[in-house]
């Protein structure tokens, strides 16, 4: 980290949603906090699956997210400084942070960024066809739940959006996928 304050500097914050998802890849969002301007961009699911994810690649396409939303709106290490989420997602964006002579520090995200990317989750989530209920259930066990549900009534179809890398997909979540509903007597 550096040891910089970076005062003088305009603060530029970044957050990631959907990680602990087990449907959908990631947000990666950028907030310039002086002028409320919101961007991010989208991890593919392909990337939290077999293969990929043992090399951590999702990281290398998270480093390739955040300096393409520095590049478009003109963030620079000379023109702000930056606090990104402690989340191991960031591990290589902060060394590429230190790589590029920025000001940051990690520090917990709280609203306005945490909602607005949230919320850019959600959209996703509808726009690959979960109920627009998703935007209603708190993020956690609820939603988690809620999820892996709506994957239990079509997993043929919609396995593909689901992150299969964890060993708890490999040994609970995939075998439950075709169980039959528990009928309480």
């Amino acid at each position: 980290m550096s040891d910089g304050i970076g005062e003088g500097l305009k603060v530029v914050q970044i957050d990631d949603a959907g990680i602990g998802s087990p449907v959908g890849g990631a947000v990666i969002g950028m907030l310039d906090v002086e002028t409320s301007a919101f961007s991010y961009g989208m991890i593919d699911v392909e990337y939290f699956q077999d293969g990929k994810y043992a090399a951590r690649e999702y990281q290398n396409r998270t480093v390739e997210i955040v300096d393409d939303l520095f590049q478009s709106a003109g963030i620079t290490s000379e023109t702000h400084r930056v606090e990104i989420c402690s989340g191991h997602i960031f591990d290589r964006v902060r060394i590429w942070l230190d790589d590029g002579g920025y000001s940051w520090k990690s520090v917990k995200i709280e609203d306005p960024l945490q909602f607005l990317i949230e919320d850019s989750f959600s959209d996703y989530l509808v726009s690959i066809g979960v109920p627009e209920k998703i935007r209603k259930i708190e993020v956690g066990r609820d939603q988690f739940m809620y999820l892996f549900n709506w994957v239990k009534e079509d997993p043929d179809n919609r396995v593909r959006y689901c992150k299969t890398n964890g060993s708890k997909w490999k040994t609970k979540w995939s075998q439950r996928l075709y169980e039959k509903p528990r009928v309480r007597t």
